[in-house]
């Protein structure tokens, strides 16, 4: 089979990382691959992960269109950063195929889009979110508001999703939109992802005699990592503040560093904050730590891969009651409530300190867990089994799709379009459908 990859490839990309084991295991599997690395212009000469395959840009338009018309079928992973999937974007318009969607917001995506494609943008929100909450879209001050103000009304879930034949994402949670928006097949199947090969056995360095407690929280430090929550949450226990030290690893602004480093001294908070790291310094931080925070509210994205790293490592991971998070079983992490966040957190640390035996049986627990499922071979199965099934239901929805056009154009107000003498004939394809689905099982999402 010949498939076309379009992903970001640049090593900053947890997307990019998880898309080159993924084409590792399809090329092992017999398929022959080209990847499409997918960054704004200037990220399109940096660095990439290693996909032991081709790597072209997707600005070079006249290969990639040879490519796509000589492809079995393509592939887009779309997360919501512009700047990593412009490209994918861009051809997904044109060419739709497979997509593998890594968040179900994509608001942000969406925005910076817009700022090049301002009246289709605009025509796009009216279709699928209505007059009212268009016009609300480009109008709030700031990015936390933004994302507060969007998540549940204009998530642009349908944008992305509309335009494929058929979507893989990651966990149930955000499936509606997906289902609602896409006229092709959706599944659920669980995120590949790794951890570096020494960290196996990684839950065995913490220590049951430990006096203390390492936590840590890592990636791009925001409001919704719940890092602030988290500073409170220690402040208030006097066991906490004695016996806990904190470390941020990731991306910090000069505003949000100064924001956490006041706040932690006020609460008398043993805080550390790192900022980027390379990869070497960050296996040995998350190596060295005892749990790990990977709160998230609002929780945005299909599945978080800091998260599964954490627990390959064997780690005992910190994590909100909500979306992906929720979905993991009970015994592999600490599950807080948002609803009494900081006193959940408070609590939870302390009965950590309390029986630390816990820190290891967690650990454990979460690493025989994330091993059997968070895994490339099976991510490289189901790719291809969902191609297989959008080569059978495309046809059919194909032919909808130009009927429905016809009947456009017989009647400009469109009320052609509910007769029963014209609509129920297409019902035929419904059937194929239903037959299909049933010969191959249902789908698990």
């Amino acid at each position: 089979m010949n498939l076309i990859i379009f992903t970001p490839a640049n090593t900053g990309s947890a997307i990019g990382r998880m898309a080159a084991l993924v084409t590792h295991e399809l090329v092992a599997q017999g398929c022959r691959v080209t990847v499409v690395r997918t960054e704004v212009k200037p990220l399109l000469t940096t660095n990439t992960h290693d996909f032991g395959t081709l790597i072209i840009p997707w600005n070079d338009e006249a290969l990639v269109l040879e490519l796509i018309l000589n492809a079995d079928a393509i592939i887009y992973h779309i997360g919501d950063n512009f700047d990593f999937h412009e490209g994918g974007v861009r051809w997904l318009a044109d060419f739709p195929g497979l997509v593998c969607l890594h968040d179900f917001f994509l608001g942000h995506l969406f925005y910076c889009w817009a700022e090049k494609y301002r009246s289709p943008a605009q025509t796009v929100l009216e279709h699928w979110y209505g007059i009212e909450a268009a016009g609300q879209f480009f109008g709030f001050p700031d990015g936390e508001s933004f994302i507060e103000g969007t998540r549940e009304i204009t998530p642009m879930t349908e944008w992305i999703c509309s335009q494929a034949d058929g979507v893989i994402t990651h966990s149930h949670w955000g499936c509606d939109r997906v289902l609602n928006s896409c006229s092709g097949p959706v599944r659920v199947v669980p995120l590949a992802y790794d951890a570096p090969i020494r960290a196996a056995n990684a839950s065995d360095t913490a220590s049951a005699e430990a006096i203390t407690l390492k936590l840590l929280t890592i990636g791009n430090v925001n409001s919704n990592k719940r890092v602030s929550s988290v500073i409170q949450a220690i402040g208030r226990s006097h066991l906490l503040k004695q016996r806990v030290t904190y470390r941020l690893v990731g991306a910090v602004s000069p505003d949000m560093k100064t924001t956490l480093t006041e706040l932690a001294a006020q609460l008398g908070v043993k805080l550390l904050i790192s900022g980027q790291v390379d990869d070497e310094k960050l296996e040995y931080v998350i190596t060295e730590s005892d749990v790990i925070s990977s709160l998230r509210w609002p929780a945005l994205e299909a599945a978080s891969a800091s998260a599964i790293e954490a627990m390959l490592y064997g780690k005992a991971v910190m994590v909100t009651d909500t979306g992906f998070y929720a979905e993991i079983p009970d015994p592999c992490v600490i599950k807080i409530k948002q609803t009494d966040e900081i006193g959940h957190i408070q609590s939870s640390l302390e009965a950590l300190l309390e029986d630390q035996d816990r820190i290891l049986c967690i650990g454990t627990e979460a690493q025989h867990w994330a091993s059997q499922t968070f895994t490339a071979q099976n991510y490289a199965e189901q790719l291809i089994d969902a191609i297989s099934h959008i080569s059978r239901t495309t046809p059919a929805k194909n032919a909808i799709n130009n009927f429905c056009k016809i009947l456009q154009g017989w009647s400009t107000d469109g009320l052609l379009l509910s007769t029963d003498e014209l609509i129920h004939p297409l019902h035929i394809f419904e059937s194929i459908n239903q037959e299909m689905a049933t010969k191959e099982g249902p789908e698990n999402c």
